[in-house]
């Protein structure tokens, strides 16, 4: 993905995070910038579609979410238990039919 593409995906992340306007472009950009990485290996893709951009801001915002949980499975707080997964269910259904097969020798 090109800078300018990357640069257009900001805007409508930071519309996807409600109250955190004052999140530090640098952040989201990173978020973009892994969650692409992320969409991109488990396609087995070298660039990315632009089919999943949506895909791309909602697993950013949810790297977003996940910050200072890294490495958690599970979390109680208070009366609330969370629980962590690799790829939220949703965006992996979304992902799954972009996957390229893979040749085996």
């Amino acid at each position: 993905m090109s800078l300018s593409e990357h640069i257009d995906l900001l805007p409508r992340l930071r519309r996807s995070l409600p109250g955190e306007e004052q999140a530090p472009d640098d952040l989201l950009n990173e978020m973009l910038l892994q969650a692409g990485e992320m969409i991109m290996a488990y396609t087995r893709r070298d660039r990315m579609p632009q089919g999943l951009l949506g895909a791309q801001i909602r697993l950013a915002v949810v790297l977003y979410n996940r910050l200072g949980t890294e490495g958690e499975s599970i979390r109680r707080e208070g009366g609330a238990l969370m629980h962590f997964e690799g790829l939220p269910r949703m965006l992996e259904a979304q992902l799954r039919p972009w996957r390229l097969g893979r040749a085996v020798p």
